[in-house]
């Protein structure tokens, strides 16, 4: 497994797949790869959003992802295929509400059930711990949602206290469990958009 970056754009890259900033099209990929109904099942994004991709998903899905463009949401990172070159699912780091630093990710649907959600999930961690220097990143999903939670403690997270419900972009509210991850590390890389803002709530 190696880890890069320069100033915009962090890069894991494993045997199989590559975990990277996402940039212009790897972004839109991403968010098409969440979008279709099973998955929105879970993460309830708004309407307006899942529908601006409606017309385009199997296209940006089946999309050669070659770009490295300035990333237009810095904590977005897309899971992509390294043999085909097309998105497998994304990743997001963030400073939540809570001020924690939480982590969240979801596959395409061609990738579901296939065991890649744990992969997914420590390839974070690694992103998280050991490249970004971050202690501890915490996880939440739906009580119900059993693949994420096996995901999740395959990848090496652990039980941890949370809300006892989550509300969902598009205002849905629902049961949820908690996750934590919790690595010494120290820094290989501080980008700004994430240490201005853990450092203020610290």
């Amino acid at each position: 497994m190696r880890v890069a970056c320069s100033k915009k754009l962090h890069v894991i890259t494993a045997d199989d797949f590559v975990i990277r900033t996402a940039g212009y099209w790897a972004l839109r990929a991403a968010k098409a790869a969440g979008s279709d109904e099973h998955a929105q099942r879970w993460l309830g994004w708004p309407l307006d959003m899942v529908r601006e991709y409606e017309s385009s998903h199997g296209k940006l899905l089946d999309r050669e992802l070659d770009d490295e463009s300035e990333a237009p949401s810095p904590g977005w990172f897309a899971l992509i295929n390294r043999h085909d070159r097309r998105i497998m699912g994304a990743l997001v780091i963030a400073v939540s509400q809570l001020n924690r630093v939480e982590i969240g990710g979801y596959l395409a649907p061609q990738y579901r059930g296939r065991g890649f959600g744990a992969q997914l999930f420590t390839l974070g961690s690694v992103l998280a711990h050991t490249h970004l220097g971050l202690p501890e990143i915490y996880a939440g999903t739906e009580t119900g949602n059993i693949a994420c939670r096996q995901s999740l403690l395959k990848a090496g997270f652990t039980y941890t206290d949370g809300p006892a419900q989550h509300t969902l972009p598009n205002g849905r509210m629902v049961d949820s469990v908690w996750f934590k991850s919790a690595v010494a590390r120290e820094a290989t890389c501080r980008p700004r958009w994430l240490w201005r803002r853990w450092a203020r709530v610290r």
